[in-house]
């Protein structure tokens, strides 16, 4: 029942921007160094690989919202390239960043903007 209303819940977040959605696949997204406090940001296209120290990540999907023209959201996929596992495979959202945490020890993922 608990998985079920948080289901529901995401939807009702994702779907403005699906039901209105620019759907050009560029995102620009920022990963911070928890550690040094260092920050570099990328620009991932659809279904490109972006190697970033010992982590690949690939966006491949990345939505603007049209009635809100600074909300995004991006279907993102961290790997651990050493241990070819995923760390992180879901959905990004640049507003609401509690709902869509990348959980990594040493880095944080970000959604600046899709473009």
């Amino acid at each position: 029942m608990i998985i079920r209303i948080v289901l529901i819940n995401i939807l009702c977040v994702i779907y403005p921007f699906i039901a209105a959605a620019n759907n050009d696949g560029i995102a620009i997204l920022k990963v911070i160094n928890k550690i040094s406090g260092k920050y570099s940001i990328h620009e991932v296209s659809k279904g490109e690989l972006l190697k970033f120290r010992n982590m690949a990540l690939t966006s491949s999907q990345c939505i603007i919202n049209k009635l809100d023209n600074n909300s995004f959201a991006a279907f993102i996929s961290l790997k651990n390239i050493n241990q070819d596992k995923y760390i992180f495979k879901g959905w990004v959202l640049s507003n609401n960043i509690s709902l869509s945490q990348v959980s990594h020890p040493v880095y944080n993922v970000k959604l600046l903007e899709c473009l």
